[in-house]
């Protein structure tokens, strides 16, 4: 088991990573005295899967355990959804101290992080990632949110756990669509901060596709301490650290909206954003290397993950790409790259050569 810790001051927390550290929790639970019953926000599927060791280990700390579900999609990042945890949590009201386990995706994670954060002004929350996009990234850093019509994770709250306990067995039983999801955001990590990932996500693609725990072991944990740097420099994303780790999420946050949070999933949209930052990049004469936008090209094929996308409304895509929350009135904001391992968060791109990239990424008039 490799052991990560956020160095946060009084919200510090551990990373756990390792194959079926699971029957750890309730040790640590213990130690942190989280609270006596916990609310598991979680998916039918993903209960399905890893429900009774999840509760198993819980209930090894003495904690009662109740499961409240939420749908298996981004409809699950809703007010609404938000709200029946809020609801289930007081409707517990003096039977003990409650508190939150998330046991799911990066859906899971933030719903249940937003809501563990409001109620009472903050119960504890703990975080048990079950995909490999949540494991590398989403888990991590205490960003919590919901999602408006209008767009992705425009309301909500910073929000540390308490631990995150990233089960690599968990994985063993995501599609070939889930893991290619989470491979998005590793082939961020490599072009803006660890240039090996990429060597080691092309040197051992057939051991990870085939759900290698090693293999998978690695790319958690690598990505888990890079993810807890950005997070220990800029806890609430007030600079421009850690707002690298946006890179790629303005394209890929529009694409989602666009598909109306259906047709692409968010390490797909991601890593069709990553492609579409890269051409930006080029065009500015930030990036000079043209060969970096190729090989991340040939990455995103090798993994499955879109380079063009289709069946998306032009004017949709480009209305959702204005509302991105990292946008200051109509001042355009974004993560690109001037090289290996080097962001440049850049103002003002003309709408026009946005138009462009966008008309390069997909068919159809903008």
């Amino acid at each position: 088991m490799k052991t990560i810790n956020v160095d946060l001051g009084k919200r510090s927390y551990k990373i756990l990573v390792g194959a079926g550290i699971i029957e750890v929790l309730g040790r640590y639970l213990r130690a942190l005295g989280a609270g006596d019953t916990a609310c598991v926000v979680t998916n039918a599927k993903v209960r399905r899967f890893c429900g009774r060791a999840v509760s198993a280990a819980l209930k090894k700390a003495g904690c009662g355990v109740y499961f409240h579900n939420i749908p298996d999609s981004e409809l699950g990042k809703s007010w609404d959804c938000a709200a029946g945890i809020v609801n289930s949590l007081a409707e517990r009201a003096g039977k003990g101290r409650v508190f939150v386990v998330s046991a799911g995706g990066g859906v899971a994670g933030d719903v249940s992080g937003f809501a563990a954060s409001v109620y009472k002004r903050g119960v504890p929350f703990i975080q048990i990632p079950t995909t490999l996009l949540a494991q590398v990234d989403s888990a991590i850093g205490g960003k919590n949110g919901v999602d408006l019509q209008t767009g992705k994770n425009l309301a909500g709250t910073f929000y540390q756990p308490r631990i995150v306990i990233s089960d690599i067995n968990f994985l063993l039983s995501l599609d070939d669509r889930q893991i290619n999801s989470g491979i998005g955001e590793v082939i961020k990590y490599g072009l803006i901060a660890e240039p090996g990932l990429l060597d080691f996500l092309e040197d051992n693609r057939e051991a990870v596709l085939k759900r290698d725990k090693k293999a998978l072991e690695f790319i958690v944990s690598r990505c888990s301490a890079l993810k807890a740097a950005y997070v220990r420099r800029d806890e609430y994303d007030t600079g421009e650290i850690r707002m690298a780790l946006n890179f790629g999420h303005t394209f890929g946050h529009a694409l989602e909206a666009a598909g109306k949070f259906r047709r692409y999933n968010h390490g797909e949209a991601v890593g069709w954003g990553i492609s579409c930052a890269l051409r930006v990049s080029e065009k500015l004469g930030i990036l000079e290397d043209f060969s970096v936008r190729r090989r991340a090209e040939a990455l995103l094929r090798a993994y499955h993950l879109p380079v063009k996308v289709r069946g998306v409304d032009p004017l949709s895509l480009l209305a959702a790409f204005n509302k991105d929350k990292k946008f200051i009135g109509s001042m355009t904001r974004m993560v690109l790259l001037e090289g290996a391992g080097s962001i440049k968060v850049e103002r003002n791109i003309p709408l026009c050569l946005i138009k462009e990239v966008l008309k390069e990424g997909k068919s159809g008039r903008l």
